[in-house]
């Protein structure tokens, strides 16, 4: 399940450094492809078990958020390393297999190829 993270608690993920890989989903709640991101998420984590974090942001209540990262549009992806790094960044609704190759880029356990829906 993904975690909400409020404005305070995304800007501090980002300055303090973790030792696990995370994926951050930003949205706003009158977004319909929002939702179908959200839901199309799910399914990728229920598809494995990834080492990786998995948080959501509400931009309605998160300026400094939009603000920080130039946020224009919703919904955007985004995934970072476990030095806290920006890994790749994904604006509007994408497919399931691509919200998958997010995770599998910063997915600390690599698995078994043969179970991966791309399959690298």
């Amino acid at each position: 399940m993904m975690q909400p993270l409020d404005e305070t608690a995304v800007l501090k993920r980002l300055q303090t450094p973790s030792p696990r890989a995370f994926f951050l989903l930003f949205y706003t709640t009158q977004c319909s492809q929002c939702k179908i991101a959200h839901a199309r998420l799910e399914r990728v984590m229920q598809k494995s078990t990834f080492d990786v974090d998995f948080f959501t942001c509400n931009l309605d209540v998160a300026p400094k958020v939009s603000e920080h990262f130039g946020i224009r549009s919703v919904p955007v992806c985004m995934t970072f390393n476990q030095k806290g790094e920006q890994q790749r960044v994904e604006y509007a609704l994408k497919s399931e297999a691509v919200y998958e190759s997010m995770v599998l880029s910063i997915n600390a356990k690599k698995g078994d190829p043969k179970s991966r829906l791309l399959g690298f």
